[in-house]
């Protein structure tokens, strides 16, 4: 039985949200590996409660087994790291100025999905 410290990270998405399931979804087809742990926010807010610090709709979040949590770019580059294809794209990540395109491509599909057939995000989460 594996102890917390070796939990593999748990990826957070809205599970009320298509464009963020299809997202994961995707994630999950290079994660063939298994080194990442899925969980839709309606359940791992109640299991993780610091996962729901901040909007939801700040973005993806990657939460550890220390507690600690990545959000938006950061927990995709946290994700990606992790899975035999996905690293090669992380590895440019940790780039500061291809970091900082990236979270300016992040928050401009994340304002711009349609939220009427993707992602109703209540107040307050």
């Amino acid at each position: 039985m594996a102890t917390d410290a070796q939990r593999p990270p748990i990826v957070v998405y809205d599970d009320a949200c298509g464009f963020c399931t299809r997202s994961v979804r995707a994630l999950t087809g290079l994660d063939w590996l298994g080194r990442l742990d899925r969980l839709g926010y309606s359940v791992a807010v109640e299991r993780f409660p610091e996962v729901s610090r901040g909007l939801l709709d700040e973005g993806l979040r990657v939460r550890f087994a220390d507690g600690s949590v990545t959000v938006g770019i950061d927990a995709v580059r946290s994700a990606l790291v992790r899975t035999p294809l996905g690293v090669l794209l992380a590895a440019l990540l940790y780039l500061p100025p291809i970091r900082a395109v990236g979270a300016r491509v992040y928050r401009f599909v994340a304002a711009r999905r349609r939220r009427d057939l993707a992602c109703p995000v209540p107040d307050g989460r």
